[in-house]
């Protein structure tokens, strides 16, 4: 299932745990389909919703960058996030 999303989207605060933990390990990919890392945190605004993705980068996932989310794309099946 593909589900997108922008800041009307309601990511689940407590779906067995903390914000975003239901979407740890995913692959993030930009725009192009490029792998940029693994979904490592969320960071979310005043309302809950996610603001920021830190995302394992780098061999080994030894490094880690924040990523605006704007607007992405759910791929539930292939656990893909896709940023717009």
């Amino acid at each position: 299932m593909i589900v997108s999303t922008a800041a009307d989207r309601r990511w689940p605060r407590d779906r067995g745990g903390a914000l975003g933990e239901e979407y740890a390990d995913y692959v993030v990919r930009d725009p192009a389909g490029r792998k940029i890392g693994r979904v490592k945190e969320f960071f979310t605004n005043a309302r809950g919703e996610p603001e920021y993705i830190m995302v394992r980068v780098g061999l080994f996932g030894m490094r880690s960058v924040l990523i605006p989310v704007g607007f992405v794309s759910v791929d539930e099946g292939q656990r893909i996030l896709t940023l717009h």
